[in-house]
């Protein structure tokens, strides 16, 4: 007579190396996917502080290149360029208080002002635009052609201005010297300096956090809170429109 067979299966030992195995593989599974999405994050907060940085200073810098323009149609005695005091009731350029973020009024004869907002007609006239940073880190434009303002690049940490003085007449447009817009003096503004500095929070980023600073122009800025991405944009723009016999 033959004997029963035994039946077979896994050992105690057996299935205990077999759930240990699992958890690694799964831990590791976690970990990969983690990294992964960390990388992701820094990516994209990095392609776009990169794109907005450069599209906000390619703005700017465009409407620097108008300012000063003067048109025949429009019956103006006031001079178009950048200014030091209240003009239109919009603020002047302005070297900050606390040397946080400046501001910076310039003025052209053109259709519409920064905000995209025209006469009714659509004519030539005189367009006076203001770049400044709320409180919320919002740079912001406003233009004399409209009560609303808008919003052209979030996440600001600092934005500085520097204007380039043309500081001896001789017939040749040359900045020998960068200045704050109080002491531009009788000076003929020839060029305009713009930095940015882009502060992204990036909370799933591991690690802590270091010391920075940041030189942008003539400010100095010091960084140490908080997981975050920063860019420094900066760009020289040549004032096309100016007083040939300030020059």
């Amino acid at each position: 007579m033959k004997a029963p067979h035994r039946m077979a299966g896994f050992s105690l030992v057996e299935l205990m190396v077999a759930m240990v195995l699992g958890l690694l593989i799964t831990a590791a599974a976690v970990s990969l996917f983690s990294t992964n999405q960390r990388t992701f994050a820094l990516q994209q907060a990095m392609s776009e502080s990169q794109e907005q940085g450069q599209l906000a200073l390619r703005f700017i810098g465009q409407d620097l290149q108008l300012t000063g323009y003067m048109d025949d149609e429009v019956a103006a005695t006031d001079f178009m360029g950048v200014h030091r005091t209240t003009f239109q009731g919009v603020p002047s350029s302005a070297d900050s208080a606390n040397g946080t973020n400046d501001r910076l009024t310039i003025s052209h004869h053109g259709r519409a002002d920064c905000t995209g907002s025209s006469l009714t007609p659509a004519a030539m006239t005189e367009v006076v635009n203001t770049y400044w940073v709320d409180d919320d880190g919002n740079l912001k434009c406003q233009g004399n052609l409209s009560t609303d303002d808008v919003i052209l690049l979030q996440d600001v940490r600092s934005f500085q201005v520097l204007y380039g003085i043309d500081q001896e007449i001789d017939a040749l447009a040359f900045a020998s010297r960068y200045v704050k817009p109080d002491s531009i003096g009788d000076h003929e503004v020839v060029a305009v300096k713009v930095a940015v500095l882009l502060e992204k929070p990036l909370p799933s980023m591991e690690g802590s956090e270091e010391e920075q600073t940041f030189y942008l122009l003539d400010h100095e800025e010091t960084v140490s809170e908080g997981r975050s991405l920063r860019r420094q944009f900066q760009s020289t723009v040549a004032i096309r429109n100016y007083r040939w016999d300030n020059v």
